[in-house]
């Protein structure tokens, strides 16, 4: 198990799929399973490389790689400091 994602590159993903206006049934169609798959790899039970693939074509990336970098470079939102 190796191979799973951390809870906190989880949470950013999902994130990133509600910006986008996808939501995990629209993977699950791509990657050809069920929603419960995504969901249980987006909380790092199950590790599957369709649902990387799916990923990545409905949030843009080359690879999982730079959708895992991509996730882990975002910082938090900061209060108001300006």
């Amino acid at each position: 198990m190796a191979n799973v994602i951390l809870r906190r590159t989880s949470c950013r993903i999902q994130y990133q799929l509600k910006l986008s206006g996808f939501g995990q049934k629209k993977v699950a169609d791509l990657a050809n399973c069920s929603v419960s798959m995504i969901s249980h790899f987006l909380r790092g039970r199950k590790d599957s490389a369709r649902v990387r693939t799916a990923l990545c074509k409905v949030l843009g990336y080359g690879s999982f790689d730079r959708l895992i970098a991509a996730s882990r470079e975002q910082a938090p939102p900061e209060g108001d400091e300006a």
